[in-house]
């Protein structure tokens, strides 16, 4: 189901909350993705986790700025989904990633991450992971 006008409106908005919390945040996440999945740290230097979360930071404010044309941010999420296949992503992997996301969002959101917001958010997620997914990432 695509994503509504109302859920992008909350996704924008709470991005924007986040914004001036971006490094910190960036860290975070993949602190949290860590905690819910330590053998996915492998995957990762141990020198740039703060570079690689700006690097995420930065995909998901080039997907907010195409959610509401997909197609203006396709051949991006298409090479996004070919990078990941190459470094061995699969499909189960993307999982524990929205949860932490969403932690990540409600520890910096605090109250302001309601149930509406939270909904958007895994929404969205869930359409980027599919498109990358059926881009290019192996299944399991």
């Amino acid at each position: 189901m695509p994503v509504s006008h109302e859920q992008i409106a909350l996704i924008r908005w709470s991005f924007e909350k986040m914004r001036p919390n971006l490094r910190p945040a960036s860290t975070e996440f993949y602190e949290r993705l860590f905690a819910l999945r330590p053998d996915l740290r492998a995957m990762f230097r141990d020198d740039d986790i703060a570079g690689q979360g700006m690097k995420f930071m930065t995909t998901m404010e080039t997907v907010l700025d195409g959610i509401e044309a997909p197609q203006a941010v396709a051949a991006r999420i298409a090479e996004l989904g070919q990078h990941h296949r190459r470094l061995g992503v699969t499909a189960a992997m993307f999982e524990p990633m929205a949860d932490a996301l969403i932690e990540t969002l409600r520890s910096v959101m605090g109250e302001d991450l309601g149930a509406d917001v939270e909904a958007a958010w895994r929404a969205a997620y869930a359409e980027l992971r599919q498109a990358m997914v059926r881009v290019d990432c192996g299944k399991g």
